[in-house]
């Protein structure tokens, strides 16, 4: 029996390498992955890359837990003092302690959901089904990948909050709370993303004929995975900012212990933030309310297993053939057929959107590569305008240091754009590379996309203030700083054709070189910015001297000869027509 499960574990290893290898050459297209095939075939860099992915999530469950244990302390203080009623103690470690379990939910959430994806996508186990090998090992051996491939980020998230509690604590009561509460909130995390990772899945590959509500429906689900991530975000950022004005409410209430009845019973993230505040001083806590919480955490033992059970038939539906997709296929009698065939022709460049488009529906990656810019652009854009657009005269100092601004931090969201944009569909690079493709109108395709995103992250974060008297101001800030925005989207997508798409005889929009890629995105980095410091002293110096009028013509001028340069370049860069 031993042996046996030694042999699952062991096989689980081997599968986790490769959906290691698989998502590299998912990366680099398949042509490109030829020439990392002697590096990627080496145990050790397998292991160093498995190693590096995970480091981030390590750092990043180890530093959560300064959360709780600052609120221990903070709890100690009120009890301390003496002057704070039990119900107050309880209900400040319950939200901090609450928002901290949120934190590291979603910080799992995020870190994990594409890997899930891709193992539960059931792809490198079809083969296994040809294996005298029972439904039941099968579950257990996706299982065993699944943690084999999240194992850091689930010890930290298990281990790092009891550890960090025991050491600043000295409390072997509270660590062993803590463990019990990392254990469920593990078990319980890992689930969802199983859950939903298994859900997104058959949205992705429902009908892949690709029919246009078919892609409709997917692009829907999509966008609610991010509308559900960014909502949650703003609400623990909106929860953070309100601790103050949550506990001034809580302390002008009516009826407090009703309050703390009905939160301890929500299951997560409420009830464990209870259980661990109530064992912090329990000889204070009321009989009714002890036993209030006691309840809430048996049902969020309940939910955990929950949870638990549906994951595995999640998994289940993984292994077994019975639960995926048969195309139906029809057969169409041409003779037979009285109404005439019409084929419709598409331009190159309206097929290429389409293509990526199509591509951006079906794949979670690439469509996170489209929409976390527009997400990120939107969160700092609006952040920004909040705290700097009110109040601020047009055509001032400050309002031209607004566009400054805006047009600064977009030369981020550029390289974003542009990155995610070219990597799309870049598994079929073998036979795209085979096709008589001109690979200008790829270009501008890939262009027209590109400008269409960043024209949204620039100009939507404006539409917020509609209603308001700040309205005016936020969208002619942004209109002014579009076409600066535009044009070093345009010189950063050049550069990388340059020094990315380099052929032998052409450019392509396909990543043909991509050794030495951390020094060129530095250099491309370094120019943006280079230039962009130089236009913007000149500015201010001009604005000083000359005044706004002036300042309008030199940007006036500086856009043109930029677009012309771009234009010309452009010509220069695609002056073949096709790849023969």
């Amino acid at each position: 029996m031993n042996d046996k499960k030694l042999s699952l574990f062991s096989l689980s290893k081997l599968t986790t390498y490769e959906i290691l290898i698989e998502e590299q050459i998912e990366q680099l297209g398949t042509v490109r992955f030829q020439y990392f095939k002697r590096y990627l075939s080496s145990q050790n860099s397998l292991k160093r890359r498995f190693i590096i992915s995970k480091i981030s999530g390590a750092v990043i469950f180890g530093i959560l837990p300064l959360i709780p244990l600052l609120t221990y302390f903070q709890i100690l203080n009120f009890i301390n003092e003496g002057t704070y009623p039990i119900e107050l103690i309880l209900f400040v470690g319950s939200l901090l302690f609450g928002l901290f379990f949120l934190f590291q939910f979603f910080n799992f959430f995020l870190m994990a959901m594409l890997n899930t994806m891709k193992i539960l996508s059931g792809k490198i186990f079809e083969w296994f089904e040809t294996l005298p090998i029972s439904r039941e090992k099968l579950k257990k051996l996706i299982l065993l990948t699944l943690i084999r491939s999240l194992d850091i980020n689930l010890i930290f998230i298990t281990f790092a909050f009891p550890i960090m509690m025991l050491i600043g604590t000295q409390n072997l009561m509270i660590f062993s709370i803590c463990i019990g509460i990392s254990i469920l909130q593990t078990i319980m995390s890992f689930s969802i993303v199983v859950l939903f990772s298994e859900r997104m899945n058959r949205v992705l590959n429902v009908n892949e004929i690709g029919a246009k509500r078919t892609r409709i429906f997917r692009l829907i689900n999509l966008a609610s995975y991010f509308i559900i991530v960014i909502a949650s975000i703003f609400l623990i950022q909106w929860a953070l900012s309100s601790i103050r004005f949550f506990f001034i409410l809580f302390l002008r209430s009516a009826a407090p212990t009703l309050i703390i009845m009905i939160l301890s019973m929500i299951p997560f993230p409420f009830a464990p933030g209870y259980l661990l505040s109530s064992f912090i001083t329990p000889h204070r806590v009321p009989i009714h309310i002890g036993i209030n919480i006691f309840v809430g955490f048996t049902l969020f033992i309940i939910l955990s297993y929950f949870t638990y059970q549906q994951s595995l038939k999640g998994i289940k539906k993984t292994t077994s053939s019975k639960f995926k997709i048969i195309k139906r296929e029809i057969v169409l009698n041409l003779a037979d057929m009285k109404t005439p065939i019409k084929i419709k022709i598409k331009t190159p460049i309206r097929a290429y959107i389409h293509k990526d488009l199509i591509i951006i529906s079906r794949n979670l990656k690439d469509f996170s590569s489209v929409a976390m810019p527009i997400v990120f652009g939107f969160i700092f854009i609006f952040t920004y305008y909040n705290i700097n657009i009110i109040g601020v005269t047009m055509f001032q100092i400050d309002f031209i240091f607004n566009i400054v601004v805006i047009i600064g931090f977009n030369l981020i969201i550029s390289a974003m754009i542009v990155y995610g944009l070219l990597n799309v569909g870049e598994s079929g690079a073998a036979i795209m590379g085979s096709l008589p493709l001109i690979p200008k109108e790829q270009a501008k395709a890939k262009l027209i996309l590109m400008c269409l995103i960043q024209t949204i992250t620039v100009l939507t974060p404006s539409l917020m203030y509609i209603s308001t008297n700040n309205f005016i101001n936020s969208i002619t800030t942004a209109f002014w700083a579009l076409p600066f925005v535009l044009l070093f989207l345009f010189i950063m997508f050049e550069m990388w054709i340059y020094l990315f798409g380099k052929a032998k005889h052409q450019f392509l929009t396909e990543e043909v070189l991509p050794g030495k890629r951390i020094g060129k995105w530095l250099l491309i980095f370094l120019v943006e910015y280079f230039i962009y410091f130089l236009t913007l002293s000149s500015a201010f110096l001009i604005y000083f001297s000359g005044g706004l009028l002036v300042l309008f013509l030199f940007e006036s001028i500086f856009l043109l000869y930029g677009f012309t340069l771009f234009a010309l370049v452009f010509k220069k860069i695609f002056k073949f027509n096709t790849l023969f």
